[in-house]
């Protein structure tokens, strides 16, 4: 756990300082990094309950509503009911294609959409978005909040797993990934590259969250896991490279002449 955050914490504060580098000569106004920080941090703590709810949801309808009740007719008799049987024999006969199907649909979905939300808030406030780069920053700064808290319930399960979403800070990529197609949507106005901003990063996500299902359910996956994580971590290193290219090219500064409170 100690590891995981020593690896975690610096990791992310360099990339928010990084954030912050490419703003010096035209600096967010005040308080909209601080709005951001947060919105990430509450972003977890929305996801967490909403996957929460969402689980119970599809248990209820698996097992039905009469018989959720049953389990809380007769406390003394809980461990001794057909629901509970129930419940146990669908916790130990998770699939590969339910893992796969709650990765996208239960994690990713929910965190991305809620990151995709709060971007569009913080940058509603006027004169925090005037090009594509403060699309960037904004969406890779609510990542990275995001993750950092993530990153303290991970690191009281497994160490492995702990460590290994340390060294690849991958909601700061899908953050860059929101942000950059965000800010071409304001820029061009075509839709579509509004639907890839949030596509994108559902994809990109679920891709990556399926490979630690997966190997959850059956540890006999655990080469397909490592083709995942290094595919995510090759997109990591694409996605770093062709933003600092951008930003080298001046491609991310062109001017949005449509506020963002107009649309």
């Amino acid at each position: 756990m100690l590891l995981a955050q020593l690896i975690s914490l610096p990791v992310s504060i360099l990339l928010f300082i990084w954030m912050l580098s490419i703003k010096k000569n035209d600096p967010f106004p005040r308080g909209s990094v601080v709005s951001m920080l947060l919105s990430g941090a509450l972003c977890t703590f929305l996801a967490t309950i909403l996957t929460l709810l969402l689980g119970l949801g599809a248990l209820i309808l698996r097992i039905g509503p009469a018989n959720i009740a049953e389990l809380f007719a007769d406390p003394s008799n809980f461990q001794d009911s057909a629901a509970w049987k129930q419940l146990l024999e669908i916790s130990s006969n998770r699939s590969v294609a339910g893992a796969v199907r709650g990765a996208f649909l239960g994690t990713a979905l929910i965190e991305e959409l809620l990151k995709y939300l709060f971007m569009r808030i913080c940058l509603r406030r006027p004169g925090v978005m005037k090009n594509r780069i403060d699309a960037v920053a904004c969406a890779a700064i609510i990542g990275l909040a995001f993750q950092v808290v993530e990153d303290l319930y991970y690191a009281s399960g497994s160490v492995l797993l702990a460590v290994l979403r340390a060294l690849t800070p991958l909601h700061f990529v899908f953050g860059v990934i929101m942000g950059y197609y965000y800010g071409q949507y304001k820029v061009t106005g075509r839709k579509w590259d509004g639907i890839l901003a949030l596509l994108l990063p559902i994809l990109a996500h679920g891709f990556y969250d399926s490979g630690v299902a997966i190997l959850k359910v059956d540890d006999s996956y655990l080469e397909a896991t490592l083709i995942i994580m290094g595919l995510s971590l090759a997109l990591m290193v694409y996605v770093i490279w062709k933003l600092r290219r951008l930003m080298k090219d001046g491609t991310l500064s062109e001017p949005i002449t449509v506020p963002e409170a107009s649309r």
